[in-house]
């Protein structure tokens, strides 16, 4: 927490000095004190809880259960104390500011302000992206970096932290892999920014999205989201590294560590997902060219929406309200599955959904060859029993939150099935834009209760659930 309170600092004098060295008449002035004042706040909670914990310093390192809680703890402390700029310079309810906080570290994007530009100053909007660049490679995963110490605990709260069934090229010494795997994040943060800068987009404005692309957010500083600027270019640059956020990490640093990018390609997850981007990019490209009337156009927004969407970023250049009924269906497929375990984006993930198909297609070929051994392979690998029953747990427990999601909202709100089925794929999956919505495309209309649901379903789809429910169960309690 008082690394959190560091950065809302940082955002208070970087917005501040930006704001005096070139006003803007675009966004409203202000936010510097709101953070400041947050900052201290945050600051003041981290040292009292860092001087009471230190006094019941036994030495040991983290157990399973403590890390568990510590990760839960650190994301729902983040997203309370995340969300106070919002309320002392945005003006915003408790319960608005905690949804837009918990979205943000999530990387959902999903936002209950309706007038981004009308309310939002640059300390503020440079904030509201800083969050989902921290909650893009996770919080949890910067602190086992950050401070190692934590010893052999570290790994059981990586693991809580990074979504996946395996972890694919990792290090035993997991604080030296969690602080290689921000600094890829790190460099193509930067190498983003200085291409939307070259490109002509406004220097605040490009390293916004430049942390709001790679964390796979979505957050944008206008309304309309990358549409708002009506540049090709910055369309394309914006879906590569959208595409290049949704790829397992772990592969990029395998690849660093042997000096070998061809690793990258060895991984059938990764070829999956080449195939998958391809095949929908094609599709779309081909289904909305009556409507776009151009290839070049129609082949730039198929990527796009491509790439926003298997990435779970959820930044708008085309309204997907338009497309046919087939074109849609693509998108909703892309929305379930996600991009790559390991990566930043949300979803399913493709890994689970390739080896739920083999795992299903082994039970099937055992129906009639009882007696012969079925092995389910992700590449060379023989996948274990254990990550079979965490992956077909994990899908039981996914389709039972989308259901009980849907009904609770219909019944909360009185919103059709279908809007309530896209609000919770939304949030479930960390997606962004809500499909089937009623009016605009936000969640500013529901009540505090569905928008506190809807932050357990962020963090739940976030942390994949078995972080968090594990909290539920009585002997998770009991020594």
């Amino acid at each position: 927490m008082t690394g959190f309170a560091a950065a809302l600092v940082l955002c208070a004098l970087i917005g501040g000095v930006w704001d005096y060295l070139a006003p803007s008449t675009r966004v409203p002035p202000g936010g510097v004190i709101p953070l400041l004042l947050s900052g201290t706040i945050t600051g003041l909670f981290g040292y009292v809880t860092y001087r009471y914990g230190k006094r019941y310093t036994t030495g040991r390192t983290v157990t399973r259960r403590e890390a568990l809680l510590s990760v839960s703890s650190i994301w729902v402390a983040a997203g309370i104390f995340g969300g106070l700029p919002f309320i002392l310079g945005a003006g915003l309810q408790p319960a608005d500011s905690f949804f837009e906080s918990v979205s943000g570290l999530t990387t959902t994007g999903a936002t209950i302000i309706t007038d981004i530009e009308a309310r939002l100053s640059r300390p503020l909007l440079l904030w509201r992206s800083v969050l989902q660049w921290l909650g893009g490679m996770g919080i949890v995963v910067l602190f086992v970096a950050v401070f190692p110490n934590v010893g052999s605990g570290a790994k059981k709260m990586f693991k809580g932290e990074v979504p996946g069934a395996q972890a694919e090229g990792l290090t035993p010494r997991i604080a030296e892999t969690g602080f290689t795997l921000w600094k890829a994040y790190l460099l193509f943060t930067i190498v983003e920014f200085v291409l939307l800068s070259v490109l002509g987009m406004e220097v605040f404005e490009a390293l916004c999205h430049a942390l709001t692309t790679m964390s796979t957010g979505g957050f944008s500083t206008r309304d309309a989201s990358v549409a708002a600027f009506q540049n090709p270019a910055f369309e394309y640059v914006i879906a590569i590294f959208m595409l290049i956020g949704s790829v397992n990490y772990g592969l990029y640093y395998a690849a660093l560590r042997t000096q070998n990018p061809t690793h990258i390609f060895r991984s059938t997850e990764f070829r999956v997902f080449v195939v998958l981007v391809a095949g929908s990019v094609a599709a779309l490209t081909f289904l909305n060219l009556p409507r776009h009337g151009h290839l070049e156009v129609s082949f730039r927004n198929a990527l796009f929406v491509t790439a926003t969407t298997i990435s779970s970023t959820g930044y708008g250049t085309d309204d997907y309200t338009l497309f046919g009924s087939i074109a849609f269906s693509v998108l909703l497929f892309l929305m379930f599955v996600g991009g790559c375990s390991g990566s930043t984006a949300g979803g399913i993930k493709i890994e689970r959904v390739v080896l739920m198909a083999q795992q299903s297609w082994a039970q099937i070929r055992r129906s009639f060859q009882p007696n012969v051994v079925q092995i389910v392979r992700l590449g060379r690998h023989v996948i274990a029993g254990s990550v079979l029953r965490d992956v077909t747990a994990f899908f039981v427990i996914y389709m039972g939150t989308f259901a009980i999601g849907v009904l609770l909202i219909s019944a909360i709100e009185g919103q059709s099935v279908q809007a309530s089925f896209g609000a919770i794929l939304t949030c479930l999956s960390n997606m962004g834009p809500a499909p089937f919505h009623e009016g605009a495309d936000n969640f500013a209309a529901y009540s505090s209760a569905s928008k506190l649901f809807f932050v357990l379903v962020m963090l739940l789809g976030r942390l994949e659930f078995f972080t968090l429910l594990a909290l539920l169960v009585p002997d998770f309690w009991r020594r």
